[in-house]
């Protein structure tokens, strides 16, 4: 019983110490480095915001209320309302979820299929980078905004098409730079041993240069 005691004891001073530790370290963290600590604190608080948007906002963000239009804020509407009546709090919060599955959709699916074709570019070279090349060249020459709009004028409006939108300008910058990291990879033993076993040039792509 004495040693258990003690066991349990030693145990808990143990985790004692090691709590202290890791808050020091993320204080020491935002010390160094504030800008990256005020933006991820404002992310984990956005996240927050989305998964308990039904908790959080007082109103039904789409329900109109002609008798309300354009009220200051007041402690029944805390940012007032819109010209349709609508709490401009309660859209607000429920806007954050549609801000978080745009901007990592986007990120994500634009970032995936960037870097497949600056990879696969890069691998086989010759004239099918040539040609990948120059329609990455023209997607690049008109301005991100351009390209949005111009989607979004060919698609119409909605989360998916806004997500399209934000994806396609993205794609080709994405390939661009994982080209260029991709060119030394390619040159690299392994890969030359990769042909050599017969791997396709699909498992050579996804498994040896993309997972390297």
């Amino acid at each position: 019983m004495t040693i258990a005691t003690d066991l349990g004891t030693k145990v808990e001073l143990t985790d004692e110490r090691k709590a202290p530790s890791r808050l020091s370290a993320i204080a020491r963290f935002a010390r160094r480095n504030p800008l990256g600590a005020a933006g991820g604190a404002v992310i984990i608080v956005m996240v927050l915001v989305a998964v308990f948007a039904d908790f959080i906002a007082p109103y039904n963000p789409v329900a109109n209320a002609f008798d309300r239009m354009h009220e200051p804020p007041s402690l029944e509407n805390w940012l007032g309302t819109d010209q349709y009546g609508r709490d401009v709090f309660s859209r607000i919060v429920y806007g954050a979820r549609t801000a978080l599955l745009v901007g990592f959709a986007s990120s994500f699916v634009g970032a995936t299929f960037g870097l497949v074709l600056g990879v696969a570019s890069a691998y086989f070279g010759g004239k099918i980078d040539l040609i990948l090349q120059r329609i990455i060249d023209i997607f690049m020459a008109f301005p991100l905004i351009i390209m949005a709009l111009a989607v979004i004028a060919i698609f119409g409006t909605g989360a998916q098409n806004v997500i399209i939108a934000i994806t396609i300008p993205f794609i080709p910058r994405c390939a661009r730079v994982v080209r260029s990291s991709a060119l030394a990879i390619r040159e690299l033993p392994y890969i030359d041993a990769a042909r050599a076993n017969g791997f396709s040039h699909t498992r050579i792509i996804l498994r040896h240069m993309i997972r390297m």
